[in-house]
């Protein structure tokens, strides 16, 4: 038996093999794809599990009860589906909204960065035009060109303008003290290409300017949307939960049935369409076992199919629901790579050296990487008194500096002020205000070999190894060209170890950034994960011809064809 079959508990006879198999969904597809082959004895049948993709058995008519007709549907109350039923309701369309959770702990949304292209608000507060075909560039780049690029080229063209209208139901003087512009207006320190990755401006960020705890108040403008698409007659229907979509003859969406709270069902009636607004499938292993390949890789890398974890993304229970309902309405999970949140998103490193147990350096620091390390491997990050200077430089992307935002511009520039050579171990103290650095152990002193005697990480002939890469990164400093892995040169020269105070964290996790440490122990999809159903450029759910299936939308993260292998874009969240 193999490791992995010992570790995980599997044995892998053909019994198993084929319950296992069945338990992915490959079973189905091969009873599609070859009917003549798919008739088994009764006892085989029995065996084979039933698995999410499985439509679920008919639900008794005389159980459902009607819930009334109206023009649109939508499934799932959070970002996506309240503002898909607050753009219905403007256009004078009839909304209900089936929402799973309950009406006094309701959380219309959640996040607080929004990032879209070219938005006047964006603009007005000093944010560059956006070159369109530059940033379409970037992003088929990133992505491998398997997005899909009609997607791409619609929010491309619309999210400014979307965001605009977003932002139109408040106040002036609310937007004015609860969003800015992700470190806008620019510093000229900036650099928007980190090892050839483009990065834009124009991520609106939706903080409290008088409100150090840090709250975000983008949920407070979606409740501001939902009160005004309910005066225009939308209506909510909370703890009901969407459990199948009914077609008609033909195949086409006409609505929804929900089971509510007390067990009853309930039948909602769709004239225009069914909006799949039901968020991701975080918290459901089954599915994130079955479509996030590369999780599932790396845990039969490890030998132990049991480090997949699943969980609740940011504080919500994510089932994959609105996912389920628009496979067993004939639609399918994009083609892929699949993503998720987590290590990876290009150019997001962390930019200082860094060396592993065997001083050595392993990556590119300022391009970041998605390999994983052995989980109690060590890492030492490097960095002297220029990291104040080498923060300024950072361009507005994904876990990095916001040098417009109060709450934390400010102890992010002063939170090594009090650490002080010498050779006791220091704390980044209760927050990191930034992913500049890996969270661990922190060490100050005046000279190298002083710092390395604190960390007393490496011994004899390996820690000669660390003075000679430290002397040899520096040399390459100098000279703006790293031989090894290519970083770029304008960072190179800023990371250079030169003037004292010198500062070594030392992290014994094997991480390489803290995005790759939110498993926290486990193999873990992250706050959300980003893969969904095909869907067209006007998020229609495509069937098994990638044709549309009539009266059937997407739209979150219940749509794909936007991410490919990791949640990653030009600019901080999109």
């Amino acid at each position: 038996m193999s490791k992995i079959e010992k570790r995980s508990g599997i044995h892998l006879d053909r019994r198993n093999f084929l319950k296992g198999v069945a338990a992915s969904g490959a079973m189905a597809t091969i009873a599609a794809a070859h009917p003549a082959s798919a008739a088994q004895p009764a006892s085989e049948n029995k065996a084979a599990a039933k698995s999410w993709r499985d439509k679920p058995d008919p639900i008794d008519e005389s159980l459902i009860s009607d819930g009334g007709t109206y023009d649109v549907v939508v499934v799932g109350g959070g970002n996506a589906g309240l503002i898909c039923a607050s753009a219905a309701a403007v256009k004078g369309a009839s909304v209900a909204v089936i929402e799973n959770q309950a009406e006094k702990t309701y959380i219309p949304g959640a996040g607080k960065e929004v990032g879209t292209v070219n938005s006047q608000y964006a603009m007005s507060q000093g944010a560059p035009r956006i070159n369109e075909d530059e940033f379409l560039r970037e992003v088929a780049r990133r992505n491998v060109i398997r997005h899909n690029p009609k997607r791409a080229s619609y929010f491309v063209k619309n999210s400014g303008r979307v965001l605009d209208w977003v932002i139109s139901y408040a106040e002036k003087g609310w937007i004015e003290e609860n969003c800015h512009v992700m470190s806008c207006p620019p510093k000229p320190t900036v650099i928007l290409e980190v090892s050839g990755w483009r990065f834009f401006y124009g991520s609106a960020i939706f903080l409290n300017k008088n409100n150090n705890s840090g709250k975000e108040t983008w949920p407070e403008l979606l409740k501001i949307h939902k009160a005004k698409a309910k005066a225009r007659g939308a209506k909510w229907f909370f703890e009901h939960h969407a459990e199948i979509c009914d077609l008609d003859g033909s195949g086409a969406v006409t609505g929804v049935v929900a089971k509510r709270s007390d067990g009853k069902y309930v039948r909602f009636k769709a004239r225009k369409g069914v909006a799949l607004c039901a968020g991701d499938f975080s918290a459901n292993r089954e599915m994130v076992m079955d479509i996030l390949d590369q999780l599932r890789h790396e845990a039969e890398a490890k030998g132990d199919l049991n480090l997949i974890q699943a969980g609740r993304g940011m504080g919500l229970t994510r089932d994959g629901s609105g996912i389920k309902l628009g496979i067993w309405a004939g639609g399918h999970v994009e083609v892929g790579p699949h993503s998720t949140m987590g290590s990876g998103d290009p150019g997001t490193g962390i930019w200082f050296m860094q060396l592993d147990e065997n001083g050595e350096r392993f990556y590119d620091e300022a391009a970041g990487t998605t390999l994983f390390r052995p989980k109690d491997s060590l890492t030492v990050t490097f960095n002297d008194s220029n990291w104040k200077k080498v923060l300024e430089m950072m361009p507005p992307r994904h876990g990095a500096v916001d040098t417009t935002d109060p709450t934390s511009w400010p102890p992010t520039l002063n939170q090594l002020d009090n650490v002080k050579p010498g050779p006791g171990q220091n704390s980044w103290g209760k927050e990191i205000y930034i992913r500049w650095n890996i969270p661990g152990t922190l060490y100050c002193a005046n000279t190298i070999e002083e710092l390395l005697d604190y960390m007393d990480c490496w011994k004899g002939e390996t820690r000669k190894k660390v003075l000679a890469e430290i002397e040899r990164y520096n040399r390459m400093c100098e000279k703006g060209v790293d031989e090894d892995f290519g970083k770029d040169p304008s960072i190179m020269k800023a990371t250079a170890l030169k003037n004292p105070p010198f500062y070594g964290t030392v992290n014994k996790g094997g991480a390489t950034s803290i995005m790759s440490m939110m498993g926290g122990g486990g193999i873990s999809p992250g706050m959300v994960t980003t893969t969904g159903l095909d869907t067209d450029a006007e998020g229609r759910v495509l069937d098994s011809n990638f044709t549309p299936i009539k009266g059937l939308y997407a739209a979150g993260n219940n749509a794909g064809g936007r991410f490919i292998t990791v949640y990653q874009s030009p600019m901080s969240g999109i």
